[in-house]
């Protein structure tokens, strides 16, 4: 399976649900350009692209990208920022792609592979509420 089917399967380990009334941005740091990196440089990275959202004071919280099966998980960001924003972060920390929601829509939005935006349906029958 390619890389960017893959990502049309993802699923969304997060510890809160989300209103559908806001739009917003879900970009990681980690595995630059589809490169598995070790965990320690993955950490890094991710603390890095935490100290910029601070920096811009744009909201966040925390949120695992998953396979269905769990058997990948990424350290990722759910941001509140507009999509050109969104892809600015991405293409700053070499991310192939971005999930974008709008309205309750999950998009797949290709940053450095060429790719078409696909729409994959609703958020929520993504999202993965984990217990605390």
């Amino acid at each position: 399976m390619s890389l960017w089917e893959s990502y049309k399967t993802s699923v969304f380990l997060c510890h809160q649900a989300l209103t559908e009334d806001i739009d917003f941005a879900i970009i990681s740091a980690q595995n630059p350009a589809g490169h598995t990196e070790h965990p320690y440089l993955n950490l890094r990275r991710d603390n890095e692209l935490q100290a910029c959202l601070n920096k811009q004071r744009l909201p966040y919280r925390s949120v695992i990208g998953s396979a269905p099966d769990r058997s990948f998980q990424e350290k990722s960001w759910i941001v509140l920022c507009d999509k050109k924003s969104a892809i600015e972060l991405a293409l700053q920390f070499e991310q192939n792609a971005i999930y974008w929601v709008q309205q309750g829509e999950l998009f797949l939005v290709p940053v450095l592979i060429a790719q078409t935006e696909e729409c994959l349906g609703s958020f929520s029958e993504r999202l993965i509420l984990l217990n605390d």
